[in-house]
């Protein structure tokens, strides 16, 4: 950096700082209504990292941060100095970060989206200025962008949302600097009302080192609602929303590689194909986003978990088309917790064929397409200043067909999955203070099978900013419900004070009816009962040494069946404290009552759960250091002689600024749980019982995960990110006995059964995913992928997991390499 441009910004500082105002100042000011002009210029500013262009000089300076953490309300112990510009086609953020010591400026880079630990400097921006949405644009000291979406005044964020807009930092010896290019067209606003727009603004600086947060409107940790508190940005007239317009096409080869097992002999399979990404502005508050033959071989496998229960293990969205804009769709969230009711779960779409998990009586399958091909889909989301918000999907799936080949050799060819089409609309209107009343449909129509749909109103009702009204009411109709007296309903109501110093409270209630199975496009994995829960919590803020914070929660739990009978009844109490060397602590302690197990959970009848007890703790450090983590340890015992020990360490190492390493590692040590022979303890005895009954066994389990995430990035454009996961779990059950009634369980010789089907397990699941990136033009990516899968379990609970682990890399594998390329082109 030239001498010249080190003295302008230097004395740009001086005479600056005597604008600061006091500390007490700055506190009221978080109580008043903040705003800031944009200037307009003709000529945009150099977009090179040095806010030292003369347009800068026409732009008011914004200098009064407060600090938000570690010491809320009080004067930030840096200068900040940000100036706004705007011209006809975008808006321009020009920053200064004074550092009085810039050599401990800390620095990452890592790929875009990804959380660093590194200073780093936020716009945040409710262009719909409708007190509930807003767009945010971040960069890190080096350059790293992330964008995403708030929404619910603050209470989600979707970091998924991707924008094409620049930033541009340097380091010089007075701190660091960026400067912001925000596209309009990478915001979404309506057209003007009035003489100059007006939007919602804040912005947020961290220092890493010192574990700060400024904040240029701060809004105190009592309350859970921040966009409608922020300040304005005003004085931008004369600029139209653009209409967007742009195609991305892409070309990829995939290659399959089967070595060879038992069943199959090795094989190859090379498949090119092709398709595009379509998105355009419908009108200035709508977009509509179409893909056709998409192909999402770049992500990320998912997580292999061990599920010992009947119900559906939850994975989570990664494709991009449906993970953007995705809080959209989410039905019946409440203001105050992670718990919905997913109507629409988008992994339905191309999921893996129903038909091919087992083949026919007789057979054995060849070649089993295990996703089915989407063919295409359309989505269209938007927002009206009104307050009115729309989000609507239509995707259509081509019928699979798989290869099964009979005793005597013969092959043919059976259908996994028909033709099919999925349709969501999800509607949303604000009114009010921060409230919302919302409504959504679904209907999945397969080729030879009856229609499914289900439907839903949902709100959030807000009161005072400090109280708020949850809940929702819908019905489901599954294409296996072939009349209508079999349609379900569902239904919630929470009420809950959201926002004070000290207490907050919650109440919630919820059923689902007996019929009610949203599957064909929603997810619902749980029993059909109803139950809720109330919890009590306080806060406090401004603790004493060496605690900073800290929250107690007591929270009494209840549930029955649609019989009446208690299937929960439970209580915990959690601390979490954190201290002032910035490490966390959490205790937690629950409680479970004797309480019944049904039909729904897999069982024949009613069990009789014993009384459990249950003792957690996480000690997490600094995330600050190179190597950081948490430390989680869980024990658990219960009146029948169950005794677990689990333990999960969780960390992050950085050996240097442009490498970031992930593992975890998780162990559990299960002994004499008395359970039901999942999944497969119903079984018919003549010489016991005519009708079937369930069989239950003392469970030995043992489960050893360890995975490892990491990120290499060479340049802002070019990174490496690799995901590799070894899970081995092995279990046993000893001592059979049957289910006599609710309360009493008699030996019973399971291994004479005819039916005997040997229950333990000893598994292995590897899975390996490394993908380069590089984004060789803005918006323009190529892919190269690779991704291998082992899986077996030889059912013989008495080889140790040391000698499964060396049985890994001698297992039958499937490798799946990738060439991906797309390329941005705005029309």
């Amino acid at each position: 950096m030239s001498l010249s441009k080190g003295l302008f910004v230097t004395l740009s500082a001086i005479s600056l700082v005597g604008f600061l105002p006091s500390h007490s100042s700055l506190l009221h000011a978080s109580n008043t209504v903040k705003s800031v002009t944009a200037v307009r210029t003709e000529t945009p500013p150099v977009l090179d990292g040095f806010v030292n262009d003369p347009q800068w000089q026409t732009a008011p300076a914004i200098l009064d941060f407060t600090q938000f953490d570690p010491e809320e309300g009080a004067l930030p112990t840096e200068l900040t100095s940000v100036r706004i510009l705007y011209t006809d086609h975008a808006l321009y953020v020009g920053v200064i970060c004074y550092d009085s010591h810039p050599r401990a400026i800390v620095r990452q880079l890592t790929r875009r989206d990804r959380s660093s630990e590194a200073d780093r400097f936020t716009v945040q921006i409710d262009s719909y200025h409708d007190h509930s949405t807003a767009f945010v644009f971040s960069t890190n000291v080096s350059g790293v962008q992330s964008d995403g979406v708030l929404s619910q005044n603050g209470l989600y964020y979707d970091v998924t949302w991707d924008a094409l807009w620049s930033v541009m930092t340097r380091v010089y010896m007075d701190g660091w600097s960026a400067e912001f290019e925000i596209p309009f067209n990478a915001l979404r606003f309506s057209e003007l009302r009035g003489d100059a727009y007006e939007w919602g603004v804040n912005f947020r600086r961290y220092i890493s080192r010192k574990h700060e947060t400024d904040e240029w409107v701060v809004i105190p940790r009592s309350e859970r609602l921040i966009i409608s508190k922020w300040g304005h940005l005003e004085g931008m007239d004369n600029i139209i929303p653009p209409m967007n317009l742009s195609v991305t096409p892409y070309v990829a080869s995939t290659s399959t590689f089967q070595t060879a097992n038992k069943v199959h002999p090795s094989s190859t399979d090379h498949s090119p194909t092709a398709g595009l990404d379509l998105k355009y502005g419908l009108t200035r508050n709508f977009t509509l986003d179409a893909t056709a033959n998409p192909d999402f071989g770049q992500v990320e496998v998912d997580q292999a978990v061990l599920n010992l229960t009947v119900f559906e293990t939850n994975y989570p969205e990664k494709r991009p088309f449906f993970v953007e804009g995705a809080q959209l769709f989410t039905f019946g969230a409440s203001a105050i917790d992670n718990s919905f009711l997913p109507l629409f779960f988008s992994r339905r779409i191309g999921k893996r064929p129903s038909g091919s998990y087992a083949a026919p009586p007789g057979t054995t399958f060849g070649e089993n397409p295990l996703a089915t091909t989407i063919l295409g889909a359309v989505k269209a989301t938007g927002h009206t200043q009104s307050g009115f918000s729309l989000g609507a999907i239509a995707s259509a799936t081509d019928e699979e067909r798989a290869t099964v080949t009979d005793r005597a050799g013969k092959k043919s060819e059976v259908t996994t999955e028909p033709r099919g089409i999925y349709n969501v609309l999800r509607v949303k209107q604000e009114f009010g203070e921060n409230s919302w009343l919302g409504g959504i449909a679904t209907l999945a129509s397969r080729e030879h099978t009856f229609p499914a749909f289900s439907g839903g109103l949902d709100w959030n009702l807000r009161f005072e900013d400090s109280y708020t009204l949850d809940g929702y009411i819908a019905s489901a109709h599954s294409s296996a419900n072939q009349v209508e007296e079999q349609n379900g309903l569902a239904g919630r109501l929470l009420f809950a004070r959201i926002a004070a110093e000290h207490w907050l409270y919650e109440a919630s209630h919820d059923f689902t009816s007996r019929h009610f199975n949203s599957n064909d496009l929603g997810f619902f994995a749980q029993p059909h009962d109803h139950g809720g829960h109330f919890a009590l919590e306080y806060r406090e803020n401004f603790a004493t040494s060496p605690v900073r914070r800290y929250i107690l929660t007591v929270l009494p739990e209840y549930r029955w069946n649609l019989d009446g009978v208690q299937t929960r009844a439970a209580a915990s109490a959690q601390f979490l404290g954190e201290f002032t060397n910035f490490w966390s602590a959490t205790l937690k302690y629950v409680f479970d009552l004797p309480a019944y197990d049904d039909a729904e959970r897999g069982i024949i009848g009613t069990y009789r759960r014993p009384a459990t007890h249950q003792l957690w703790m996480q000690i997490r450090s600094d995330e600050r250091g190179p190597v950081s983590g948490s430390f989680t340890p869980v024990y658990g015992f219960d009146e029948k002689g169950k005794r677990s020990l689990s333990g999960l360490l969780s960390m992050t190492i950085r050996p240097a600024s442009w490498i970031e390493l992930a593992p975890t590692l998780y162990y559990e040590w299960t002994r004499k749980q008395e359970a039901w022979l999942v999944p497969t303890g119903n079984v018919v005895d003549t010489t016991i019982s005519l009708s079937r009954f369930s069989v239950f066994g003392d469970r030995d389990v043992d489960e050893f995960d360890l995975a490892l995430r990491g990120t290499i990035t060479f340049m802002r454009s070019l990174s490496v990110q690799f995901y590799l996961q070894e899970l081995l779990a092995r279990g046993t059950y000893k001592g059979y006995r049957r289910l006599a009634s609710s309360t009493v369980l008699t030996a019973y010789d399971y291994r004479s059964n005819p039916q005997f089907v040997n229950p333990d397990f000893n598994g292995i699941t590897f899975n390996a995913n490394i993908l380069l990136r590089w984004e060789y033009l803005p918006g323009s990516t190529v892919y190269l992928v690779w991704t291998q899968g082992r899986v077996d379990d030889s059912g013989n609970y008495a080889t140790t997991i040391g000698r499964r682990l060396n049985d890994t890399f001698r297992l039958p594998h499937q490798d799946v390499l990738l060439l991906k390329v797309n390329y941005w082109l705005p029309l």
